[in-house]
């Protein structure tokens, strides 16, 4: 990709146009809990859309050489930073899965998700050597949210985040609920022997 075209995206702040263009180290899976470093946290946790998000409500447009799409087609991305602010960003971000519970490493300073979205539709256009434009619709999470990591902690489940939404891909209605049980017996699943979550609902 052409230095310029890459400065140019860089520049952009929806979700996409950041991951498109490489600035933001993703966590987006997770196969064993060695993969876990000392300065890292495994998070737990789940997000439900209502309604959920159908296939063909998404869209995604652009050129793709890193298969990027793969982060957005029913996938959120949730910006996290060691501060309770929303900054142009280069970071950190994790890339979870929708209406499943999920398994994502996240550094332990990392502890604030500063913007959380899914997009419902993203197209780039390069207009010239020097500029790409981006049109993008994002259904927004509320934000910022404080995940409660403690020093000691190795893993934390932080709930289901459960969003309602309009037509519109705006949210009406926000809430955590506890499913503990069902989470740690799918983690007991993935990570047999693994140091167990630490119950750490999400809050604003």
């Amino acid at each position: 990709m052409r230095a310029p075209l890459l400065a140019a995206m860089r520049a952009l702040l929806p979700a996409a146009a950041a991951l498109l263009a490489g600035c933001v180290s993703v966590s987006e899976s997770l196969d064993s809990f060695s993969q876990v470093g000392a300065d890292e946290v495994l998070v737990v946790g789940r997000i439900e859309i209502v309604p959920p998000i159908k296939p063909e409500e998404q869209s995604y447009k652009a050129l793709d050489p890193f298969n990027s799409k793969r982060h957005f087609m029913g996938r959120a991305v949730l910006f996290m930073s060691d501060k309770p602010e929303y900054q142009e960003y280069t970071g950190d971000a994790l890339n979870p899965p929708l209406q499943e519970t999920w398994f994502l490493k996240v550094p332990r300073t990392k502890r604030y998700m500063v913007k959380g979205s899914v997009t419902m539709a993203f197209a780039l256009r390069t207009v010239s050597r020097r500029q790409a434009v981006t049109d993008q619709t994002e259904l927004l999470f509320p934000a910022p949210l404080a995940l409660d990591i403690r020093p000691a902690d190795k893993a934390v489940y932080i709930g289901t985040l459960r969003l309602h939404r309009d037509e519109f891909h705006e949210v009406t209605r926000a809430e955590v609920r506890d499913d503990y049980g069902k989470a740690v017996a799918e983690y007991r699943a993935k990570f047999p022997g693994a140091p167990l979550p630490r119950k750490a609902l999400l809050r604003r």
